[in-house]
């Protein structure tokens, strides 16, 4: 079966390398990159994930319009997970509940930007998984404009 559009193509080969990295930190452990020495305590949440992410690299593959808005959905609401647990507390001060998951998960970790008590930056793996779920959101957005236009 041959591509539907070559954005469609870009937009699954995004969510792809959105997937396989995401897959990749969450199941091998490259401490201090990520420290799941001692597991990762959302297992059952990476295999769901990797069956959706999955369903969205094939959705994008072979489909059109209804793939590209699917895709940016689920991207849309990717980021927006990712802004409220990691830059609203950044910026704004974490919960004590944040504090004590970040202690446990992340505080030893890679960290690029700086930290006090209360803003607790993103680890540099994080860092990275935002940048590619944006970077999928916009080709994502791309395909679906480009889709609706053609």
């Amino acid at each position: 079966m041959r591509l539907r559009t070559k954005p469609n193509r870009h937009a699954a080969i995004s969510m792809l390398v959105v997937g396989v990295y995401l897959q990749f930190v969450e199941w091998i452990d490259m401490f201090p990159w990520n420290d799941i020495r001692s597991g990762n305590g959302q297992e059952t949440l990476d295999l769901i994930l990797a069956g959706v992410t999955f369903l969205f690299v094939i959705s994008l593959w072979f489909g059109g319009k209804w793939a590209a808005a699917l895709s940016s959905i689920g991207m849309l609401v990717w980021i927006y997970l990712q802004i409220s647990t990691w830059w609203i507390p950044y910026f704004f001060g974490a919960s004590e509940g944040w504090k004590r998951v970040y202690a446990n998960w992340f505080s030893e970790t890679v960290h690029i930007l700086p930290s006090t008590a209360d803003n607790l930056p993103p680890d540099a793996n994080h860092l990275l998984l935002h940048i590619l779920i944006l970077v999928a959101l916009v080709v994502s957005m791309r395909a679906l404009l480009l889709e609706y236009n053609s």
